[in-house]
């Protein structure tokens, strides 16, 4: 493999490239930082540089960028969604695209869970009134006893899973949908798996743990709140286009639903001024659920691994195409 060249494309997770060197180095493969933002910035780096394998973080990987490398024979993606790469020009060129599935699959679903017992409870509005020189709680009512509610998970893959698990000691039902999926059981019990209508308008809680594509695009739109009850949180932690944002801030404005915890974003960041900033009852993390850690130690291991298994004819961790 002497002289080969990997291209990062925008590698953000660490300033140090020890781990990735270590890994890359002793099979013969040559590292290639860039920092780009947009497909042009990628354009523009990679020329030139002639990559026999690149690792993409969230800058979109085209089919302009693909076709300017002709010696590419793999993609690394640097997280689990490959939504930001052109599977379909991949698969014209006979380009393998390599994920790491399982790195943050506890982290995620502790963070989901995390923001839905914090909209139940109110924790961040109780903390702003708090600061704000209130006590008691008159301004927090009403708040519904957790172990009489239920909680609706949307996507069984494992990370669906794992919330289920986590869930289940605080809710009285927790119930899924997967068009995919028929039957779940997990730690010996079914997980009562039923229509997506049916579980929006049963929930008290929605829980998204969907892939961002095409069929998954504004999942949640302005006809799927109606069916939501007034008093239902929507959590979010999978990918920011699965939820229509407009959509989204009329519901909570008209008192549709009752909040959400969200993680993703249809636009990342968030614009200072974008109105869910001005609900008290929304918590919005900046797409860090992924993050501990040991995650990031996992994350930079496999991406890399991936890459030098698949150019030694080895089975790499996980391929998607």
């Amino acid at each position: 493999m002497s002289g080969m060249t990997v291209y990062f494309s925008d590698y953000t997770i660490a300033d140090e490239f020890d781990v990735e060197q270590e890994i890359l180095g002793p099979a013969g493969l040559e590292i290639v930082r860039a920092q780009c933002s947009t497909e042009q910035d990628v354009l523009d780096t990679i020329a030139g540089v002639d990559p026999v394998a690149i690792v993409a973080q969230w800058v979109p990987i085209t089919a302009a960028v693909i076709e300017l490398c002709p010696n590419l024979k793999v993609l690394s993606r640097n997280g689990i969604g490959v939504d930001n790469i052109d599977l379909d020009c991949c698969r014209r060129r006979g380009i393998a695209v390599l994920n790491s599935p399982s790195y943050c699959i506890p982290e995620v679903a502790d963070h989901a869970l995390s923001l839905a017992l914090a909209l139940l409870r109110k924790l961040v509005v109780a903390t702003d009134q708090v600061r704000a020189g209130e006590w008691g709680w008159g301004g927090l009512a009403p708040i519904p006893r957790l172990c009489e509610l239920t909680f609706g998970v949307v996507g069984m893959g494992a990370i669906g899973r794992a919330v289920v698990q986590r869930a289940r000691p605080f809710f009285k039902d927790v119930i899924g949908h997967d068009p995919y999926v028929k039957a779940v059981e997990i730690d010996g019990r079914p997980v009562a798996m039923v229509g997506l209508d049916e579980l929006l308008a049963r929930a008290d809680v929605v829980d998204l743990h969907v892939p961002g594509t095409d069929e998954t695009r504004h999942l949640l739109n302005a006809e799927r709140f109606a069916l939501m009850k007034p008093s239902a949180y929507v959590v979010n932690t999978s990918r920011g286009t699965v939820i229509d944002t407009d959509a989204l801030v009329a519901a909570l404005r008209a008192g549709q639903i009752a909040g959400a915890g969200l993680d993703v974003h249809e636009q990342e960041p968030l614009p200072m001024d974008h109105p869910l900033r001005r609900f008290p009852q929304v918590i919005i993390t900046p797409h860090t659920a992924f993050y501990s850690v040991e995650a990031v130690d996992q994350l930079r291991a496999e991406t890399v691994l991936n890459i030098v298994r698949f150019m030694a004819g080895e089975p790499p961790i996980n391929r998607v195409v």
